[in-house]
C-alpha cells in the first residue's frame, strides 16, 4: 500500500486530523494536513471543553502529548447523578488510574488543539492553513489527486477525510448521505465556581447531572483547578439551516431567555449559575447524526478514507466523540504500518477489517448512548422503561464493567487479523 516515498494527505486540522498526522508520523509514514481555516484557532461555535476517557488518553500518551494535556486539564473519575431533591442516586465511571491507568480529563478544545498542533510543529509535520478542500480530481490504484477552492491541486497515495460531520469527502465516498438533526441541542455557558451556591448538606461532587421535571441540568468543572464550571441543559428545538443556527447562537439575550425558562423548577445551585450569565461563553450544540455508512472508503480504488465524525457521529452523552476519533486514527495508522511491512496483506481486505472493527465498536457505543440518554429523563419516566434501556453502576459486582470501553485491545485485534490474513 505505502512505500517510503509515499505521502498521506489529511483534510482537516481538527482533533482527528492532527491526531492522525501524529499517529502516522509515529509509524514513519509521511503525511501533510490541509485546513480551511487561516489559523489553528477554533471558531467560537467549536469552543468550550470536552472530556477524554482512558481509551483516548492512552493513545495520546503514546503520541507523547499526555503530560502537556494533563497540565491543562481538570481530572476526575465519575459523573454523578442526583434526583430533584439533590440526593445522589448513581454514578458513571469516566476513568480510573487503578483500573485503566488514567483518570478522565476535561480540557478546553482550543487547549487540546494547541497541544496537538505544537506536537505536529515539533515533528515538522506540514500543516497548511487556508486550504479549503474542493473536490477529488482523479483517483487511481496508486494515488489520488484533489483540488482546493484556491485552484491549487495536490496528489497523495492516500487521502484521509477528517473534516467532521459536514464532511465534503463523505459526499465523494458515498454521495447523497444526509446528516439528520435529532431535535435536541445543548445550551451551555460558563460560570465561576465561586458563584455557585453549593449546599454542603447535599454532598455535591462534580461533574454532576441533576434530574428534575425541567429536564437534566449539568455542571462540569473546567480549568485545572476547577475554578470555572460549565453549566447547561438540553433543549428541544426545530432544525435550522447554517444561517439560522448562527443567528440563534449569536442572539445572546434570546439564549438567556431560553435558559431561564421555568427557572423555579431548578434547584438553587442551578439558579445560581443562571445569575449574571456570561453571554460570551454561551454556546449551542445541535445534535446531528448520520446514517450507518456501508463504506468509509471510495468504491473503486479506495484511496479516499473518512473517519471520526465524517464517518460516524456519536452523540455527546458518553463523552466519547473525540476519544473514538483518536481510536479511528490510531487503528488506521497501525493498519497502514502493518501493510507497509507485509507483501501478503491486501489494502481492500485491511479496509474491510478496519471498518467492521470500528463500526462494531460504534454500534456498542450507540447502545450505551441510548442508555445514558435515558438516564437524563425525569425519574418517573425512567421507571417506565425496560431495565436494559438504562445504564446502572454495577462496579461492586463487576469491577470490569467498563473495561470494554476504556481498555480496548486494538493492537491485539489488528495483529490477530494480520496473522490470519497472511
Amino acid at each position: 500500500m505505502l512505500s517510503p516515498s509515499d505521502n498521506v494527505a489529511i483534510i482537516g486540522a481538527g482533533l482527528a486530523g492532527l491526531a492522525a498526522a501524529l499517529s502516522l508520523h509515529d509509524l514513519s509514514i509521511k503525511c501533510s494536513v490541509y485546513e480551511m481555516r487561516d489559523t489553528n484557532a477554533a471558531p467560537p461555535k467549536s469552543s468550550g471543553a470536552l472530556m477524554l476517557a482512558p481509551n483516548a488518553l492512552k493513545i495520546l500518551d503514546h503520541l507523547g502529548v499526555y503530560s502537556d494535556i494533563k497540565q491543562k486539564s481538570y481530572t476526575f473519575e465519575y459523573v454523578y447523578y442526583k434526583d430533584a431533591d439533590e440526593h445522589t442516586i448513581d454514578k458513571y465511571p469516566f476513568g480510573s488510574e487503578s483500573s485503566f491507568g488514567y483518570k478522565a480529563v476535561r480540557i478546553y478544545r482550543q487547549d487540546l488543539l494547541d497541544v496537538l498542533y505544537a506536537a505536529c510543529a515539533k515533528r515538522c509535520i506540514p500543516v497548511h492553513f487556508g486550504k479549503k478542500f474542493a473536490a477529488v480530481v482523479d483517483e487511481s490504484d496508486v494515488n489520488v489527486t484533489f483540488s482546493f477552492t484556491d485552484g491549487s491541486t495536490e496528489t497523495a497515495s492516500l487521502l484521509i477525510g477528517a473534516d467532521g460531520i459536514h464532511s465534503k469527502l463523505r459526499d465523494y465516498v458515498i454521495p447523497g448521505i444526509e446528516k439528520k438533526f435529532v431535535g435536541i441541542a445543548a445550551l451551555t455557558w460558563e460560570t465561576p465556581t465561586k458563584q455557585l451556591r453549593i449546599p454542603e448538606e447535599k454532598d455535591y461532587k462534580f461533574p454532576v447531572t441533576v434530574l428534575t421535571a425541567n429536564g437534566a441540568f449539568v455542571l462540569a468543572p473546567q480549568r485545572t483547578d476547577g475554578s470555572a464550571m460549565l453549566a447547561g441543559t438540553q433543549i428541544a428545538i426545530g432544525e435550522k439551516d447554517r444561517e439560522g443556527w448562527n443567528s440563534f447562537m449569536f442572539d445572546k439575550e434570546a439564549l438567556v431567555a431560553r435558559a431561564t425558562r421555568n427557572v423555579d423548577v431548578w434547584p438553587d445551585i442551578a439558579k445560581s449559575s443562571l445569575e449574571n450569565i456570561d453571554r460570551d461563553s454561551m454556546n449551542v450544540w445541535p445534535f446531528y447524526t448520520i446514517p450507518r455508512l456501508s463504506s468509509w472508503a471510495s468504491p473503486n480504488y479506495q484511496r479516499v478514507v473518512i473517519l471520526g465524525d465524517a464517518a460516524h457521529a456519536i452523540p455527546p452523552t458518553t463523552g466519547q466523540g473525540a476519544s473514538q476519533a483518536f481510536e479511528d486514527v490510531m487503528s488506521l495508522a497501525l493498519i497502514l504500518s502493518t501493510l507497509k511491512d507485509s507483501s501478503k496483506l491486501k489494502w481492500e481486505n485491511a479496509l474491510q477489517f478496519w471498518q467492521k472493527m470500528r463500526q462494531d465498536r460504534i454500534d456498542d457505543l450507540l447502545v450505551l448512548t441510548k442508555q445514558l440518554n435515558n438516564k437524563r429523563l425525569p425519574l418517573d419516566e425512567q421507571k417506565l422503561l425496560p431495565k436494559e434501556d438504562l445504564w446502572f453502576d454495577q462496579s461492586e459486582k463487576n469491577p470490569n464493567q467498563m473495561a470494554w470501553l476504556y481498555a480496548p485491545r486494538i493492537e491485539e485485534a489488528i495483529k490477530c487479523w494480520a496473522d490470519r490474513a497472511s
